[in-house]
This record gives C-alpha cells, sequence and structure tokens, in this order.
C-alpha cells in the first residue's frame, strides 16, 4: 500500500461524509469555537480556541499563487509589549498544511512552545493546499493551476513568503523549521538563489528529503510510475487529493478506539511504524486535515529522486529537457551553495528519510551546525508533528539549540 493509496482512502471517506466548511471567527469571540470540535476548526479557529491571537497574511509568489500564512505574533503566557521578536518560520511537508504545527495543542505543539518562548511564529501553507489555492489568473479547476512540483515551492513560494515576513517585521532574517518537504524547498531555494541564504539566521531540517535512495515505505513503488515526456507532463498536471477543511462526524466512528489500528495503520504503512506515539484520540483531527492537497507533479518529482538517487530538477525527458534545461539530462541542484547555517534531526524509524540519506545530505552542505538522532527507536516521519511526547523527545532541544545558537 502507498502513500497514493493512502490519500485515495482518506479522500474516499471524505467523500462520504463530507460536511460544509466553516469560516473563521471573529477572534474576539471565542464562544463559538469553544463549542466546535477540534476536528471541525481551520488553523486561525484553532489558534484562537487555544487562547492565543492569530493573524492571516498573503503573499503573492512571481508566478501567480497567493499563499496564505498564519501568524501567532505572541503568546498569552509571555510579554506581548514587547516589539523586535525573533521571528520563525515553519513549513509543513507534502500534503499538510499549517494545522500540523498546531494540532498537539497548547504545552505540546511547537508553533505554541516557541510563542510561549518569545518567537513571532509564522506557519506556511505551500501553494496547491487548502489555504493557498488562489491565483492572479488561474482557479484549482484550471489543469494550468497544477502545473508544479516542490521545485517551483522553493522558487518562488519561499522567496515570497520570506520576503514578506522580513518586510512585514522589519527583521534581517529568520529562524526557518522545515518538516520534509518543507526542508525540500528549502534546499531548492538556497542551491539556486544563493542570496537568500542570508536572510535564513538558522535552518531546522526536520526528517530532510533530499537525497531517496534508501526509503523503506511503500511510497517508493511511485518511482516506477515517475515516467517522463510530454504525454507524462499532461498527466501530472493536475490536482490531486483535492480535501475540503473539514469531516463530517462520522469520522469520529470510522477512525475511534476500535478501528484506531486500521486507521493508524495506514499512516504507518508510508511514514514508519510507531503506535504509541500516536494518540488515538488525536487521529480523526489528524484525518481531518491531512492530506491537504498538492499536485501529482511534487508527488512524480519524488518518484524521480527515489528511481536515480540524485538531488535534482523535474525530468521532462530528454527531448524536452534540451528544451527546458539545454541538456538531456536535469541539472542537478547545487549544495555546495547552501551556506546557511543547518541543522539536521533524524528518526531512527523514519521510512521516508532515512539515516544513511541524511548522511549523504550532510556530506553535500558547507555549514552543518548540527546531525541529530531523535531518542527514540520507533520514531518515525510523521512522528516530528504528531507525536504525543514530540515536546520532551524533540522540541525542548530544538528550542534550546536555537536560544544558544
Amino acid at each position: 500500500m502507498s502513500a497514493i493509496l493512502l490519500c485515495f482512502v482518506i479522500s474516499l471517506l471524505r467523500y462520504f461524509f463530507l460536511c460544509s466548511c466553516d469560516s473563521i471567527v471573529d477572534g474576539n469571540d471565542r464562544s463559538g469555537l469553544l463549542k466546535k470540535p477540534d476536528y471541525k476548526l481551520s488553523t486561525p479557529e484553532m489558534v484562537m480556541k487555544n487562547g492565543y491571537p492569530v493573524e492571516i497574511h498573503e503573499a503573492t509568489t512571481k508566478d501567480g499563487y497567493i499563499l496564505s500564512m498564519h501568524r501567532i505574533p505572541y503568546s498569552p503566557k509571555s510579554n506581548n509589549s514587547r516589539t523586535n521578536r525573533p521571528v520563525v518560520f515553519l513549513q509543513h511537508g507534502l500534503f499538510c498544511s499549517s494545522i500540523d504545527w498546531v494540532i498537539l495543542g497548547p504545552g505540546k505543539a511547537l508553533a505554541y512552545l516557541l510563542a510561549d518562548e518569545g518567537y513571532d511564529v509564522w506557519l506556511g501553507n505551500a501553494r496547491g493546499n487548502v489555504y493557498s489555492l488562489k491565483h492572479t489568473t488561474l482557479t484549482p479547476q484550471q489543469k494550468d493551476f497544477w502545473n508544479f512540483s516542490w521545485h517551483e515551492m522553493g522558487t518562488y513560494d519561499l522567496p515570497a513568503v520570506i520576503d514578506y515576513i522580513l518586510a512585514r517585521t522589519r527583521q534581517q532574517d529568520v529562524y526557518y523549521i522545515g518538516h520534509s518537504m518543507g526542508t525540500t524547498m528549502f534546499f531548492v531555494l538556497t542551491s539556486l538563489k544563493p542570496e537568500y541564504n542570508t536572510k535564513f539566521r538558522l535552518t531546522i531540517a526536520f526528517a530532510p528529503v533530499v537525497f531517496m535512495s534508501d526509503v523503506k515505505s511503500d511510497i517508493s513503488k511511485l518511482a516506477a510510475f515517475s515516467r517522463t515526456g510530454k504525454q507524462a507532463d499532461q498527466l501530472y498536471n493536475s490536482g490531486i487529493f483535492f480535501p475540503p477543511r473539514t469531516w463530517a462526524e462520522h469520522i469520529q466512528v470510522a477512525c475511534n478506539n476500535r478501528t484506531f489500528t486500521l486507521c493508524s495503520t495506514l499512516i504507518f504503512l508510508v511514514a514508519g511504524f510507531d503506535p504509541q506515539e500516536l494518540d488515538p484520540k488525536l487521529l480523526p483531527v489528524i484525518l481531518a486535515h491531512y492530506p491537504a492537497g498538492s499536485s501529482m507533479k511534487a508527488l512524480v518529482h519524488y518518484g524521480q529522486l527515489m528511481r536515480t538517487g540524485k538531488f535534482q530538477q523535474y525530468d521532462h525527458g530528454r527531448a524536452l529537457n534540451i528544451m527546458y534545461y539545454g541538456t538531456l539530462e536535469p541539472p542537478p541542484y547545487n549544495l555546495s551553495a547552501v551556506t546557511a547555517p543547518v541543522s539536521l534531526y533524524n528518526g531512527k524509524n523514519d521510512w521516508l528519510s532515512s539515516i544513511k540519506d541524511t548522511e549523504k545530505l550532510y556530506s553535500k552542505l558547507p555549514n552543518i551546525v548540527g546531525m541529530n538522532q531523535v531518542p527514540l527507536d520507533t520514531f518515525n516521519h510523521a512522528d516530528f508533528q504528531w507525536a504525543k511526547n514530540a515536546k520532551t523527545l524533540l522540541y525542548n532541544d530544538v528550542i534550546k539549540f536555537m536560544k544558544n545558537y
């Protein structure tokens, strides 16, 4: 069973148990939010329900995508009159969204912990997820809207949001924390546009996905389908797993304690098995927001990395590669240009981001400031955002490192 099947099953459940999306409630009135279950809440609603201030910002990329960002400017536990708070930007992985940084709740989720420590927290949403479906000229119903992979997310999305945040906050640089595809985007940007390296004070790479020759997950089967050529490009220019923001209450039945093993196994087959860190009560909330949408082309581009073992641009096939790149093969990303300080974090049971592949990445980067393994043998790819003990296993050390860096 692969990631495609996982998302198909989840999307099928959504189809049968779909409810309408709720609009964002005014942050000055939490009474309505307190009555709503978390699986029905958007990211801003969840943040407001938990008593934190939240702002919604939009940045437009040079190719016309309008990206939504969710900001937690301060914590109710901190002095909100303080100015010049250090800025931290959190970027989610494939099929995820900003909500994954807050889904564990106050005192546990990384976004809240960072706000509590005095950081100005910004949560990104890559093009094609449920919060970033607007464009200056295109709509999600048009195939051209979906003609992107994580390459465009790195070359267009990240520059747009980083420049917006720095202008808004009047800061010189940001702390960057990326998970999975969020790390891929960072390495695409800083390798192709090295002038952006100075805009990152420190990058924390959770489960980095760059080299993928040692993937143990069933998602590795994607490599066999990562074909190239004109017909393949036309096929891949489509949306995938385009979801609503909420599920109906039936999801509570579909993935309650009696069926926890079935629903959790769908995640474990992709990320690696770690049932002890997945809270059964949290599972319906997670599946209410995942998958959050992306393009087929992004998935296929990862399949190409698995097939070739290289970190390179999208392979259109030799004929089209000559047209686009002037070479038969797609050019590699120049990791030697990534001069921003980077600290890598791995899970010992991560089926997507292996220690072997991360060590290869480590050897290519000129400014590595740390390589770390989470001290739990079963810690998997999804645990970086959803593990119930992520605070003690990972987040506390990360925040301490950031403060001392």
